[in-house]
């Protein structure tokens, strides 16, 4: 190691936590917000760019979405089902890097996202509770179908909002700093399409109400329910009967779960991008609020706020995004749960 990569600054790292079940479709939003920032974010001057392996792999998957609907070209009948539509599962930790910054410029800012499936929720719970610690972000993805059709009947063993909450009143303890939550339901086509997204809006409140009043106590958690369009053009169809009853895998949860194509049977994903644009947001205000009190002690050891401090146009640019999040609106199913204060800038 030379004496220039010993004094050169280290980078400061933004954290993203992902959690909920595998077959969710959290790797098939990153490829979508991947796709969709590579030129600019939001018509702004900053792009995120995708490190490493991180590219190759969302690449592949971007062409695995669009397999989809190749299939889709030469039929004619929307009602055409297909089996558990999106990106294959994991049962292990998956890590992707992005470089954060100015167009045509070098990143500024890393940004890491582990997503980390049920399984290891229960199972792993010390590893979870770390990477929370030191994330400014939770997603808490959320299998749509599951937790809606049936009166939400295979919710429990598919959502996980039991495990989740008691994960969550372990790592409470651990939270110094303040963090963003959001509930992310994701496979919601269909509940957007019936005009049924706020009934997701009620249901999410209500499954995660204990959760919510702990995060809330906290009065270090902004939580809020962004839900996602996954692929666009894909509904939840059914799940598949076997018998007298739905089938059912291993882990108790419906198997085979069908979708139908509607509207014009294209990848088109909406509102992907909307849990950067919070994200981002939300970072920039912490560093607005602390900018007015922090000492110069505070300053040197945060590195992030350095970064802010020294790029006169970051803040600028990142606040451009708030023309173009969804911040409280049921009629789509986005709303603040608790800690709005936490995005303000004063």
């Amino acid at each position: 190691m030379s004496i220039i990569d010993i004094i050169k600054p280290k980078k400061p790292v933004m954290n993203i936590c992902m959690m909920g079940p595998k077959a969710v479709g959290k790797t098939t939003v990153l490829t979508a917000v991947f796709n969709e920032t590579q030129n600019s974010i939001s018509g702004t001057t900053l792009n995120l760019t995708a490190k490493g392996d991180t590219e190759a792999e969302l690449m592949d998957r971007l062409h695995m979405l669009h397999a989809v609907f190749v299939r889709k070209k030469a039929i004619t009948d929307n009602s055409q089902t297909i089996a558990n539509a999106g990106i294959t599962a994991s049962s292990f930790e998956s890590r992707f890097d992005f470089g954060f910054g100015h167009i045509g410029k070098e990143p500024i800012i890393d940004l890491t996202i582990k997503d980390f499936p049920g399984e290891m929720v229960v199972n792993n719970q010390d590893e979870v509770i770390k990477f929370i610690k030191d994330s400014q972000c939770i997603f808490v993805a959320i299998d749509t179908p599951h937790l809606m059709e049936r009166n939400g009947e295979f919710n429990d063993v598919k959502n996980k909002p039991e495990q989740i909450t008691e994960l969550f009143k372990k790592a409470i303890k651990e939270i110094e700093s303040e963090k963003l939550v959001l509930f992310i339901p994701l496979k919601c086509e269909k509940y957007f399409h019936d005009g049924r997204i706020s009934e997701v809006l009620d249901r999410v409140e209500k499954t995660y109400s204990q959760l919510i009043s702990i995060l809330e106590e906290t009065r270090k958690v902004c939580c809020c329910v962004t839900p996602i369009q996954t692929l666009g053009d894909v509904d939840f169809d059914t799940f598949t009967f076997e018998g007298n009853g739905i089938k059912l895998a291993s882990d108790g949860c419906p198997a085979d779960v069908k979708y139908k194509y509607v509207g014009k049977g294209e990848y088109s994903p909406y509102f992907c991008s909307q849990p950067l644009y919070s994200m981002l947001l939300f970072v920039a205000a912490q560093y607005k609020r602390a900018s007015s009190r922090m000492n110069t002690f505070d300053w040197l050891r945060n590195i992030l706020w350095k970064v802010f401090n020294s790029d006169d146009t970051l803040f600028d640019e990142i606040y451009k995004m708030n023309r173009s999040r969804i911040t409280d609106n049921p009629e789509l199913g986005y709303k603040t749960l608790c800690g709005a204060e936490l995005f303000d800038c004063k």
